[in-house]
């Protein structure tokens, strides 16, 4: 598994989102990890710079790696994009650079970020925000068994269990909307929320803890992991 990751470099004013959330969940999943991971996965976007510089950077940085298996957001979102300069506009040159950077066509996107599993009208498993177009944008650059995994609702960077996944499942066009990982109120919620908080090992993968292991775990495996039905 290759991951990259990206974090923002500064603290909003008044808050201490980078800092106290952002970074350190980044390197703890850098640290669980282990070698030969280093600082040169973990990515800082100087986020006092205007949209479209801070979304140049990030391209820059994808452009300049291969075969990466993983690229996970560690930042604020919304329904409409994340804080480092994509949104509805520009997902289609976030998606071509993430296509650059994997050699396959199966690339995960953990988009650890606020609301962005959203819609504005969401009745119809987020489609149309911007996880679902992220998901529809690498399926037409090539990537059409990609994963993208994304936050419903606001909260914690890696603990929040609404997340929803949105799936290439192969198509070159993309799909319609995504689907709860683990649906909220489910037989499955309760262990799936303590799971996310636990730094235990889930499922054997690397010895990874669930908030970082669930990206690169099928949706079965997860379910099977949890112990019942979801």
């Amino acid at each position: 598994m290759n991951v990259l990751m990206f974090v923002p470099m500064y603290n909003t004013k008044g808050r201490k989102d980078a800092t106290g959330a952002f970074q350190p969940e980044a390197e703890a999943f850098l640290k669980v990890l282990g070698a030969p991971y280093d600082k040169a996965n973990l990515l800082t976007i100087d986020n006092r710079r205007p949209a479209k510089d801070m979304a140049r950077s990030v391209i820059d940085k994808l452009n300049a790696v291969k075969g990466i298996d993983e690229v996970a957001f560690f930042c604020h979102g919304s329904t409409g994009g994340i804080q480092f300069g994509f949104n509805r506009r520009n997902v289609a040159e976030l998606a071509a650079a993430l296509a650059s950077a994997t050699a396959e066509d199966d690339l995960t996107v953990a988009l650890y970020c606020c609301l962005t599993g959203g819609a504005s009208d969401d009745r119809h498993g987020g489609d149309g925000g911007f996880a679902d177009l992220l998901r529809d944008e690498l399926c037409k650059a090539g990537i059409v068994n990609c994963r993208v995994d994304a936050h419903t609702t606001a909260g914690h960077t890696t603990w929040n269990p609404f997340v929803r996944r949105f799936e290439g499942m192969g198509s070159p066009a993309g799909g319609a909307g995504g689907y709860f990982i683990v649906p909220p109120g489910s037989k499955s919620w309760a262990r799936w929320r303590k799971a996310l908080r636990s730094d235990a090992p889930f499922l054997g993968r690397g010895g990874l803890p669930a908030r970082f292991a669930f990206p690169m775990l099928s949706t079965a495996e997860i379910h099977r992991s949890l112990g019942a039905s979801a």
